[in-house]
């Protein structure tokens, strides 16, 4: 599974991105999180809806719960110091929660969890190296941070991960190899 993540400040195409993604990638191994940060709340709405009828895939919104709701969104990603889980639940009772987290551990209460940054990349602490992504968890396992290469998306698999989120890779780069490494290494994990 690739987490595509966007970053409409430095890649304002995305829109058209995810449509030419949709038809290269198959159905099902991708999905995408809105994180606009510097949108306010009218602006996201608009933004997450033209995400949604770029692609058919699942759409996840960064820290707005509200958004999220009246986007129609699959669900909502909230980051570490966001709102508490459980808070999200009863507010969106139909959304799928999502979180963000930094150390090992956790993820219970959660349909999906972001555990990085696994390789070092810009502004976001020291790696934490793919050996973490070896752990009982709760949640469904997104490897982040430092993901430029196919061979890296591998390896986080291979470690654990049940995928990979990017940003920069995604809207800059061909993801077929990289849904193809993803693809052999679950299939790979599975065998043992």
């Amino acid at each position: 599974m690739l987490v595509l993540i966007t970053d409409s400040v430095r890649f304002p195409d995305i829109p058209a991105r995810l449509a030419a993604i949709a038809r290269s990638l198959p159905a099902g191994s991708f999905e995408v999180q809105v994180r606009e940060k510097h949108m306010d709340g009218g602006a996201l709405l608009a933004y997450v809806r033209a995400v949604m009828a770029s692609c058919d895939a699942p759409v996840w919104v960064n820290d707005r719960v509200d958004v999220a709701l009246a986007a129609g969104a699959y669900g909502v990603h909230l980051p570490e110091r966001g709102i508490p889980k459980a808070d999200a639940r009863t507010i969106a009772p139909t959304l799928k929660i999502g979180a963000s987290v930094h150390q090992q551990g956790g993820g219970f209460g959660l349909d999906s969890m972001q555990l990085g940054p696994i390789w070092e990349t810009p502004g976001k602490g020291p790696p934490l190296g793919p050996g973490i992504l070896s752990f009982a968890r709760g949640a469904r396992l997104i490897a982040v941070g430092g993901i430029d290469t196919p061979a890296r998306a591998a390896e986080a698999v291979a470690a654990g991960a049940d995928g990979v989120a990017m940003i920069r890779a995604a809207w800059t780069m061909d993801l077929r190899p990289f849904d193809d490494a993803i693809a052999t290494a679950h299939a790979a994990f599975s065998a043992r």
